[in-house]
Formats: C-alpha cells, sequence, structure tokens
C-alpha cells in the first residue's frame, strides 16, 4: 500500500511488451515508482502473470524497468 503518487500502473501491449501510464486501455498492475527491489519482488513471484492474466518474460519486464525514471532520494 503506498499513496497514489507513489505508484506507476504498468499495463502488458497484445505484443508482449510492458508499457506505463495511468489511463492505457487493458488491465493493469500498480507497482511502487522507481523502486528496483519491488519490481525484482514481483518478478520473483510471478506477480505480473497473475496480475495481467497474460504470460509475461522476464526480458520484457527488464527492458520496461531500464525506462522507468529512478525513484527520488529520501532525504
Amino acid at each position: 500500500m503506498a499513496p497514489p503518487g507513489e505508484l506507476v500502473r504498468v499495463v502488458r501491449q497484445p505484443d508482449g511488451t510492458l508499457a506505463t501510464g495511468r489511463t492505457l486501455p487493458g488491465r493493469g498492475a500498480w507497482l511502487c515508482a522507481g523502486s528496483a527491489a519491488c519490481v525484482d519482488s514481483a518478478l520473483q513471484r510471478r506477480a505480473f502473470d497473475r496480475a495481467l492474466r497474460a504470460p509475461v518474460s522476464a526480458e520484457a519486464v527488464r527492458t520496461w524497468q531500464a525506462q522507468l525514471p529512478e525513484a527520488p532520494a529520501a532525504n
């Protein structure tokens, strides 16, 4: 659980890639913005497959993760 401003919505595209956007059509999954640990945990638990109800490759997750901006550092 996190405030909406700290989350990103991930959607699986028809070609199997992942995209980020709050208003993209389709089933989405909410993840912590810029948190590599959150993405790694979701990948390990196969949470992308379950949440998006479609197979998601680890390569697609890593490609998507590389495109995300880093989380701001805590002060």
